[in-house]
């Protein structure tokens, strides 16, 4: 009868330990699952946070063609201006090429919001936008400077143009916001130009091309400040129009 009991007791205690281990991992698995729940609804929410970030572009024009394709040829075409941009001749771009590149832009942009955040190329090609985008600050400051000068000085960096852009500041106002975002754009420029392996995200992105279209709309206000207060008044959007063109002498 004491072998019985004796028996019993022992086994009372692996019973028990094997009910604890099995309310453990109960419990661990619970843990995880509520972890990885929110994990996805986090993920959700920065998806959702990041579609916030789209532009509105209008639908109604032939040039939408040219970014409802695959994600390698958005890749590819943007890589393509950004080049242009990169090794053009200063005064090859004025101001409407820019602003209608950038519409391009935008839409390109809006459809890398799209993708998933793992995949690589989101990230690509938000790093491609960004530079596209601080590049197109770059030549929007230097045609208002070759216009301001008429070609009679060239300057190296973009931090050189805003040194100019703030000496001449009755002709050419800027908001020191504006001011502040530009001296940022020339540091990151000089990051993506000269280090391959530096990659943004999507918010740097965002950021790029809201200093990109203030450029713009800055760079169209001054344009047409300066040219009304020298002509008859007759509205003008390309660069080109302002140059000087002597009258032939008979």
């Amino acid at each position: 009868m004491s072998e019985v009991s004796t028996s019993s007791n022992h086994d009372h205690p692996i019973a028990t330990d094997r009910q604890s281990s099995h309310f453990a991992r109960n419990r661990w698995f619970h843990v995880l699952a509520l972890a990885e729940q929110l994990r996805q609804n986090t993920e959700l929410k920065k998806d959702e946070q990041l579609r916030q970030y789209a532009f509105n572009v209008p639908v109604t024009d032939n040039r939408e063609a040219i970014v409802i394709t695959s994600v390698e040829s958005q890749a590819d075409h943007v890589q393509s201006f950004q080049n242009e941009l990169l090794f053009c001749k200063t005064g090859n771009f004025n101001l409407d090429k820019l602003s209608e590149n950038f519409l391009d832009l935008k839409r390109t942009f809006n459809r890398m919001l799209e993708l998933k955040k793992d995949d690589v190329h989101q990230v690509t090609l938000s790093t491609s936008i960004t530079k596209t985008a601080l590049l197109i600050v770059l030549r929007s400051t230097e045609s208002i400077v070759e216009i301001i000068t008429k070609g009679t000085r060239k300057f190296p960096t973009l931090t050189s143009i805003i040194s100019f852009i703030r000496s001449r500041n009755v002709e050419l106002p800027i908001n020191g916001r504006l001011l502040v975002d530009w001296y940022k754009v020339a540091q990151a420029l000089d990051l993506l130009i000269n280090d391959s392996d530096w990659l943004v995200q999507p918010r740097k992105a965002h950021w790029a091309m809201e200093v990109s279209n203030d450029t713009l709309t800055w760079a169209h206000a001054v344009f047409n400040e300066n040219y009304r207060s020298k002509s008859d008044g007759r509205p003008v959007f390309d660069r080109d129009d302002s140059l000087a063109i002597p009258e032939s002498q008979e």
